[in-house]
């Protein structure tokens, strides 16, 4: 699937995703995968300066990602990485255009290929200990000479 996404006037073709408000823990995977990838550490993505070349990239990457996969806002993730806004619809031309290079398009394409597999998985609000508690029993009751042994009546 493929959308049309505006970055900073500069209509550029990308995946489409949902503009809802993310998983929670969305964004943490979408950067851990990224500091898996290039071995830096969060520390580096967080540094003012551009820093050394690799960095520079996996943190466009990163901020590409939350804005393809995660569908958030420029805005959105220029704050997070404490950067601008039209910082990062630069990083996400900067990689798109590099999409045209067979082999880093693949990488992104793997990239994007686990975080969605990833996102697939995370619950949308981690459930709480109570109502996790209520739908296993609900699902499973206990028979009733277990509830009689707990003090409470059948």
């Amino acid at each position: 699937m493929s959308g049309i996404s505006d970055l900073g006037g500069l209509a550029v073709g990308v995946s489409a995703a949902p503009r809802a408000r993310p998983l929670r823990g969305a964004g943490l995977l979408v950067t851990a995968c990224v500091l898996s990838v290039f071995e830096v550490e969060a520390t580096d993505l967080a540094q003012q300066s551009r820093g050394r070349a690799h960095v520079a990239l996996a943190r466009q990457i990163a901020m590409y990602l939350h804005h393809v996969i995660l569908g958030r806002t420029l805005t959105d993730i220029a704050r997070e990485f404490g950067r601008d806004r039209t910082t990062v619809a630069h990083a996400c031309r900067l990689v798109e255009d590099r999409r045209d290079e067979p082999e880093f398009d693949a990488m992104i394409g793997g990239l994007e290929t686990a975080l969605q597999a990833g996102l697939a998985a995370l619950p949308a609000r981690p459930p709480s200990i109570h109502s996790q508690a209520a739908r296993t029993l609900a699902a499973h009751p206990l028979p009733s000479r277990t509830l009689s042994a707990c003090g409470t009546e059948a």
